[in-house]
């Protein structure tokens, strides 16, 4: 699944964790800073998601709440 958020590009991918029998949920966030690709890995639970759509949606939130946590970083003084 790929979605733009806040001018950031977020990839999900999520692993199947064969000890757990669960989707680990992951995702690549990317974005350009002035002219340079910046990329942040993220990774979820590995004890929680059975169905792989569900695995995706935590990645796509879990992404857009870092993003959001950043940017609010970017902003204090």
């Amino acid at each position: 699944m790929e979605e733009i958020y806040k001018s950031r590009r977020i990839q999900t991918f999520p692993q199947l964790d064969h000890n757990t029998d669960c989707w680990i949920p992951q995702a690549d966030v990317s974005w350009d800073e002035q002219g340079k690709e910046r990329r942040h890995l993220l990774a979820g639970p590995s004890d929680r998601f059975k169905v792989i759509d569900q695995a995706e949606i935590y990645a796509v939130e879990m992404a857009m709440a870092w993003i959001d946590a950043e940017l609010m970083d970017d902003l204090t003084p």
